[in-house]
């Protein structure tokens, strides 16, 4: 109880340090959504993506419900960049902005 998520994998199996980052999502909808196992940070001109995430493995997002994934970023990095990308399984993309990167 009342342990963060790096301690609780450290202690349970993964050695998973220093992540830094979580990324939240939220299935707004009536069906199951897959949650992505990737991203990609956009600022216009450039891309990188983005696939070293814990959980790797695939998760579900039911109705109405929360899941996340996490990673080590570096925070220059995280700063150049304007929105966080995500492509759903029929390789559509959705941009969400970071909030306070308006370079």
């Amino acid at each position: 109880m009342n342990s963060g998520i790096e301690e609780i994998l450290e202690f349970k199996c993964c050695n998973l340090l220093e992540m830094n980052l979580e990324l939240i999502f939220q299935n707004l909808g009536d069906v199951p959504l897959p949650v992505p196992n990737k991203f990609i940070l956009e600022n216009g001109a450039e891309r990188e993506e983005f696939a070293n995430v814990y959980p790797p493995w695939k998760q579900t997002i039911a109705p109405r419900d929360y899941a996340s994934i996490y990673c080590s970023m570096d925070e220059r990095i995280w700063d150049k960049f304007q929105n966080v990308i995500i492509t759903d399984e029929k390789g559509n993309e959705s941009a969400f902005p970071i909030p306070g990167n308006y370079q």
